[in-house]
């Protein structure tokens, strides 16, 4: 039974508040895609408007996509790879930390540029 979700929410922004080019989106919303099919055997994808407050830049909304995956408990060893891939794509988008949900609870994943 696939009774695990694994999510990461891909962001549209690039330095908190300016907007990414759509190239860098795409790519980045692609290999999320693989890596999840990849990952745990299939993947569904949706957009959703995100946003949080920023000390320097006040409310911060921006349009996101969430790619969704469940799994089994063997899926779970993935966690690690996840986490270090959601490192690299906040840090290649200029972002303090990337979201990614297991099982209903969120985790930001730091870049390693604010580490």
């Amino acid at each position: 039974m696939n009774n695990h979700k694994i999510a990461i929410i891909i962001p549209s922004t690039v330095n908190a508040n300016e907007g990414a080019p759509s190239e860098i989106v795409a790519k980045w919303i692609k290999v999320s895609k693989v890596k999840f099919a990849k990952f745990f055997g299939g993947f569904t994808a949706h957009h959703a408007k995100g946003g949080w407050v920023s000390d320097e830049h006040g409310l911060i909304e921006e349009d996101v996509t969430v790619v969704v995956s469940f799994t089994n408990d063997d899926g779970l060893i993935h966690l690690d790879a996840i986490r270090e891939f959601a490192s690299d794509l906040a840090s290649e988008m200029g972002q303090e930390a990337i979201a990614i949900e297991v099982d209903n609870s969120m985790e930001f994943v730091a870049s390693m540029a604010y580490a």
